[in-house]
């Protein structure tokens, strides 16, 4: 007869090989808006676990241009032409901060938002940027520094300054208001390279840290996200924080884990394999992408297969890549083909089943 301690050992030993043989089920990831809709609720979980998947994990993109002015559905057509693919992601920047226009909520055009919707229900995501005209000045252009004292006052909703600024924003969650009515998820990027000293909202020097310029920026950050979410209530975005990959304090300006749904990198190199800021942002535990890539020296030489490879040896966390269009575009470089159909590659067409827009669980 056993020994009552040796058969205790022996159900133990049962009980653990029974729980070894159960799929592990991976925990939900969940966006930082507690309210948000199923899908987008859907997306960042899928997105999230992609890189766990041996294979079509990375979800590919391309940028569209600007609302109005230089977008269009040009770039997916040229990236089909030139690897008979789709990119999964298409972005589309709201704000043409260079114009000075006469009333700087003028700037602000949404109109790829019909463009955005078709790309969705044919199944793709929209990525949203902002290069925000500057509220410090009547006409402010984009790339007009401010002082902190400026900051400050546009940070303040009773200004001249701060109504201008809440007049873009009104006009920008208007026309992310359309896109949440169609069910529409959104990859909404705000106030992206602020590591950078070419933005009004971002460092005035290059690679100097001004720790009260950070805090306004994180302030400003925080703004938008509770203006856009709980006062006008939208709940399809996931948030995403972009900082240069060529400047350093990368994750200083970070907000707060609570306002921010994927962390990347904005990213112009000729080494695919120096990339910069990788395991800093990696660090925050969010999931990661390469919000905005191209080659530095923009000639058409570059070759975007060695960006892949990249990808596979270096950064294998990477959730999703948005390649920049014009004369960074991967199809008036080398390699788009092998970009775009690589076994790691997720193509438009490759995320969602059928009408009912159910997200591919793999």
């Amino acid at each position: 007869m056993l020994k009552k301690p040796i058969i205790c050992l022996i159900i133990l030993f049962l009980l653990a090989s029974a729980a070894m043989a159960e799929p592990i089920q991976a925990h939900t990831v969940s966006p930082v808006n507690p309210k948000a809709q199923q899908t987008t609720k859907d997306v960042m979980n899928w997105l999230a676990h992609l890189p766990n998947r041996s294979e079509n994990r990375v979800l590919s993109g391309a940028f569209g241009g600007y609302s109005h002015d230089t977008f269009s559905m040009a770039e997916a057509e040229r990236i089909r032409n030139a690897s008979g693919q789709s990119p999964a992601i298409y972005g589309c920047d709201y704000a043409r901060g260079w114009l000075e226009t006469s009333n700087i909520e003028d700037s602000i055009d949404v109109s790829c938002n019909s463009d955005l919707i078709s790309y969705w229900k044919s199944g793709g995501i929209p990525q949203i940027s902002l290069h925000l005209a500057n509220p410090a000045y009547q006409s402010g252009h984009f790339k007009t520094p401010i002082t902190n004292d400026q900051y400050k006052k546009l940070l303040d909703s009773t200004t001249t300054e701060g109504k201008r600024l809440n007049a873009m924003l009104s006009k920008i969650a208007d026309g992310l208001q359309q896109l949440e009515n169609q069910g529409v998820p959104v990859l909404f990027r705000p106030l992206h390279e602020m590591n950078g000293e070419w933005f009004w909202w971002g460092l005035t020097s290059y690679n100097q840290k001004d720790d009260e310029r950070i805090l306004l920026y994180k302030q400003l950050y925080i703004k938008i996200y509770h203006y856009m979410t709980d006062e006008r209530g939208l709940d399809h975005l996931l948030w995403v924080y972009s900082p240069d990959a060529n400047r350093d304090f990368k994750t200083d300006f970070y907000p707060g884990a609570s306002y921010v749904d994927i962390v990347g990198l904005d990213a112009y190199f000729q080494d695919p394999y120096s990339i910069s800021g990788y395991d800093q942002l990696t660090a925050l535990n969010k999931p990661f992408a390469f919000t905005e890539v191209g080659p530095q020296t923009a000639n058409g030489s570059f070759d975007y297969s060695l960006f892949m490879s990249a990808i596979k040896q270096k950064y294998p966390k990477t959730t999703y890549y948005l390649a920049w269009n014009d004369e960074w575009s991967p199809a008036v470089n080398k390699g788009a083909s092998a970009l775009y159909n690589d076994s790691w590659t997720l193509n438009k067409g490759e995320v969602w089943n059928g009408d009912t827009l159910t997200p591919i669980v793999e």
